[in-house]
């Protein structure tokens, strides 16, 4: 198992923790935040492009299709195949959507990348079309595979079709068909948490995505999962997912097409303190209480340079402050690794288990403090992600 940063706003630190802090196996770029003339350059932020494009994936985000040409923000307007480049454009039939597919290939087939991702539409509604379109660019690319290239087609799957067994049954009966030329998928999937949640508990979203790996590792296709939160644990603990990116900020962990079709801007946040102990994220104002009432050391990363900074008394803490967020990446990171290196996939679900019994006796340690975390900080999480494994 690889990890990947998914590389979006502030690519500068997902670039520092790779080279400076051997943070990660290489990058997936997101056309959202770096325009056409990016790629044409010598270096990026001072490190050789080439070499970067060596160990990297491109996703030219077409989910929005032409609608993300009027979101304020982004430069996906900025590739001329893009749709979003014309959104003014009445003509974008479904014949120009499949050429803008190609010319995507074509474009990252160009710049020298050897991994390329398909780019595909999110269709809300309606799954026949989307599969349609899977059906037609495999036929072409049966034809026009180029020789050291690895394809993976985008698999970008709604909230209400990951919930429903019967839409994920007929997904991977057309992505696991024996025509299929495609060398694995890039999957990205709406997990929708609800209010005051970072990750989501539904059952049937742990179970179905779940399913979606294991299938296609048993059809031995090489799988992706973009945009990954750290409930991508729960997920590694039953399959052997190839790739699993890793981010900063929170829209780089949660696929949301609403990014792709109107204007957001996060809210104001100090940030948040990722536990490998808890598995979950701190509100930073919480971490005053945990200091008054003793309790840093049950939450503290261990062998983590950027939490020993954070934790410090008085650090001045912000969501705009690389270290922030390095801490979780460095954290997550070390955890998938460790999971991934157990073969035995039943012993490692056990680990996971494991981690996840550690995690709630971690909560209960800091609820005897009088600590107890609300909202997103609070164990919400761990009793569904330990009932579903040992279901599996």
């Amino acid at each position: 198992m690889k990890v990947l940063h998914m590389v979006g706003h502030r690519h500068n630190w997902n670039l520092d923790t790779f080279y400076k802090n051997e943070i990660g196996d290489g990058f997936i770029f997101c056309a959202y935040s770096f325009d056409s003339a990016t790629f044409n350059k010598p270096a990026l932020n001072k490190y050789d492009l080439k070499d970067i494009l060596s160990k990297s994936f491109f996703d030219l985000q077409y989910f929005g299709k032409k609608e993300s040409g009027n979101i304020a923000k982004g430069n996906l307007g900025s590739y001329e195949f893009h749709p979003a480049h014309d959104p003014n454009n009445d003509q974008q039939t479904e014949v120009y959507f499949e050429i803008a597919i190609r010319k995507g290939i074509e474009y990252q087939i160009g710049i020298g990348l050897k991994n390329i991702i398909i780019p595909m539409f999110y269709e809300n509604d309606d799954i026949d079309k989307f599969l349609g379109t899977v059906k037609t660019i495999n036929k072409w690319l049966t034809k026009n595979k180029v020789d050291g290239i690895k394809y993976f087609m985008t698999i970008p799957i709604t909230h209400h079709t990951i919930i429903d067994a019967k839409k994920v049954d007929s997904i991977l009966y057309c992505l696991t068909d024996m025509d299929i030329v495609f060398d694995g998928y890039y999957i990205l999937c709406e997990s929708k948490p609800d209010n005051m949640q970072k990750v989501s508990t539904d059952y049937k979203y742990l179970n179905n995505l779940g399913r979606v790996f294991e299938v296609l590792k048993r059809q031995r296709f090489i799988t992706v999962y973009a945009y990954a939160n750290w409930d991508a644990i729960v997920f590694l603990a039953t399959t052997d997912i190839d790739y699993i990116s890793i981010a900063s900020y929170e829209n780089l962990r949660n696929f949301s097409i609403k990014r792709f079709l109107i204007t957001e801007d996060g809210g104001p946040s100090k940030g948040w303190y990722y536990s490998e102990k808890l598995l979950n994220f701190v509100k930073a104002p919480l971490l005053d209480l945990v200091r008054i009432q003793g309790g840093i050391e049950i939450l503290r990363n261990d062998r983590n340079i950027f939490s020993d900074d954070i934790l410090r008394p008085n650090y001045p803490w912000s969501n705009q402050k690389p270290e922030v967020h390095k801490n979780y990446m460095l954290s997550i990171e070390r955890t998938l690794k460790q999971i991934a290196a157990i073969s035995d996939l039943a012993k490692r679900k056990l680990h996971v288990i494991n981690l996840i019994d550690n995690a709630i006796a971690a909560y209960e340690a800091l609820a005897r403090k009088r600590i107890n975390f609300t909202n997103e900080s609070k164990n919400y999480h761990l009793d569904t992600w330990r009932n579903y494994l040992l279901t599996k």
